[in-house]
């Protein structure tokens, strides 16, 4: 017999071994359910699964995105899965998606579509470049001689409550990037000698934001302006941005650009036209049983 168990903040820590480093960190979060199934005699997890629930506009309805599975075989991911569309049924949802990294993915693909998912090949919105490769940009080239505004400037040289201020322009814009617990993070939960803000007369006006995952990765958690001056503040933080990232590691860091909105894309054409997203299966169902 299996025994599923919710996966919270509260026991993450008895599990956290089997999930991968970099979700793991993230279970506890309000926008994260997680669960595993173990086996009910002697307790060995056989499989777990990590999903989001995101509601990206106002009008829109929540979606969950599955975003991480494992399984030990068949009869449990099966079991798991429709356990999984019970309790998103139960909270209202009415649509699931699910996706699944290209390595390793095929296997997970064919169960996926068995179970209802019309798993297809996509190029996903996560472009992955080294250090090295934004050092190089002409964009960056062309800035290495503009000394940087003073208005530009690193986390590490602002404050916690300086910093609280300008999040809350940001909740109250809607404008929270991937953060889409941006009122429960603190500075702390960001990369502190690399996120850049851009400050004016009415305090900070925009954010370029990074966390570092346990597995290296400076990902990009937020990016926004907040007035009119995004034209020059933009390319300002991001030029402040590579110049902390080689004063603190080196040229081939791993950063993780998500194009999940029109100004990350619009970002990421700008100054990586060559780049495309990692090769991802996507798909999607309605939630019944």
């Amino acid at each position: 017999m299996y025994q599923f168990i919710d996966v919270d903040k509260n026991n993450k820590r008895e599990y956290s071994l089997f999930f991968d480093a970099d979700i793991a960190e993230n279970i506890g979060r309000s926008f994260i359910r997680s669960m595993v199934v173990s086996d009910d005699e002697t307790g060995e997890v056989l499989a777990g699964v990590v999903w989001s629930i995101v509601q990206k506009e106002k009008k829109e309805k929540p979606i969950s995105t599955i975003i991480w599975i494992k399984h030990s075989g068949s009869d449990v991911f099966f079991r798991m899965i429709r356990a999984y569309l019970e309790k998103i049924k139960s909270e209202g949802i009415r649509t699931t998606k699910a996706t699944l990294p290209l390595k390793d993915g095929k296997e997970q693909k064919a169960l996926f579509r068995e179970a209802g998912f019309n798993m297809k090949l996509f190029e996903s919105d996560v472009i992955i470049v080294r250090l090295s490769e934004l050092s190089d940009m002409p964009f960056i080239k062309k800035l290495r001689n503009t000394p940087i505004p003073k208005g530009i400037m690193t986390l590490s040289q602002i404050s916690a409550r300086y910093f609280e201020k300008g999040v809350n322009k940001c909740i109250k814009a809607g404008k929270t990037g991937l953060c889409h617990d941006l009122k429960d993070l603190s500075m702390a939960w960001f990369e502190d000698d690399v996120s850049c803000v851009s400050t004016g007369e009415n305090g900070i006006n925009g954010f370029f934001l990074f966390h570092k995952r346990p597995s290296g990765i400076i990902a990009v958690q937020l990016l926004t302006c907040l007035d009119n001056s995004y034209k020059t503040t933009i390319p300002l933080m991001m030029y402040r941005f590579v110049t902390a990232m080689e004063e603190k590691y080196g040229p081939d860091t791993r950063i993780e650009l998500d194009r999940h909105n029109e100004q990350a894309m619009l970002l990421s054409e700008r100054l990586l036209p060559r780049d495309i997203g990692r090769p991802v299966y996507l798909g999607s169902r309605g939630v019944f049983l």
